[in-house]
């Protein structure tokens, strides 16, 4: 039982790698944020997490917007994680939202979403359902506040086999700082927490540096509330992120002259 349990642990903690990542729309390390890929812009990924003492499989990925509409977005993606095998790290993600305003000026945004959903049954399904309503206020930048609860029960555990399956994030992202000069756009800085004893349970914060506004590196540290679900017990692991976005919509016709 000690051997499949440690086992459990350790899918989960690899599995929680696309928590962080921003295949799936996120923040830094949670979900926790309203955001949706535009129709039919693609985004691509490149995440590691490395330490001393351990490192999460690189993630690779690619998530796109597919609704077409104004106030009703969606998006569906998938990750690689490697290295790893082939059934085991390929990991898909949905998401649904309503952006800010779209009912109202001071309306909140919201939006239902679904990662970590694998081909391994008990090895890396952990099918982590989520949800946000977030506001962007003066000064302060953008919170969100949301929930998640993991389907798979054999995967969502604590370190000592105890099921934890639901948990709370809250994310937090600066006014962006525009900088404006030869190959640097703007920096924002970020932070958000899930709750949970799990290989999901963390705190991260970092900054983003935004060479065009559609390609930037975020970086920071994520330190996790059990150590003992991480990759070779480590109480942090530090975050490079690399995301590009790309546009493949028709561009829009020049006026009449």
């Amino acid at each position: 039982m000690k051997h499949a349990f440690k086992a459990a642990v350790a899918a989960a903690a690899l599995a929680a790698a696309t928590a962080a990542s921003a295949t799936p729309s996120t923040d830094f390390w949670s979900p926790a944020t309203t955001y949706v890929q535009p129709y039919l812009v693609p985004h691509l990924t490149y995440d590691t997490y490395f330490g001393e003492t351990g490192a999460y499989p690189i993630d690779t990925g690619i998530t796109i917007g597919v609704l077409p509409w104004e106030k009703l977005q969606g998006e569906v993606g998938f990750d690689l994680l490697y290295p790893g095998k082939t059934k085991n790290g390929l990991l898909l993600n949905a998401k649904v939202g309503i952006p800010e305003g779209a009912f109202g000026e001071m309306a909140p945004g919201f939006s239902l979403g679904v990662q970590n959903i694998g081909f391994a049954k008990d090895i890396n399904n952990l099918f982590l359902i989520h949800a946000s309503v977030g506001k962007t206020l003066p000064v302060i930048g953008n919170l969100t506040l949301g929930g998640f609860y993991g389907v798979n029960d054999k995967l969502m555990l604590t370190s000592t086999g105890a099921k934890a399956q639901a948990g709370a994030m809250l994310a937090w992202y600066s006014p962006d700082i525009n900088v404006k000069v030869a190959g640097l756009d703007k920096i924002a800085f970020m932070a958000d927490v899930m709750t949970g004893k799990t290989a999901f349970g963390a705190v991260g914060a970092g900054v983003g540096f935004y060479f065009t506004p559609a390609i930037d590196i975020l970086t920071g540290p994520v330190f996790f509330l059990d150590k003992e679900t991480q990759p070779g017990g480590s109480s942090m692991l530090w975050t490079v992120q690399l995301d590009v976005d790309f546009d493949l919509r028709a561009p829009a016709p020049a006026p009449a002259r």
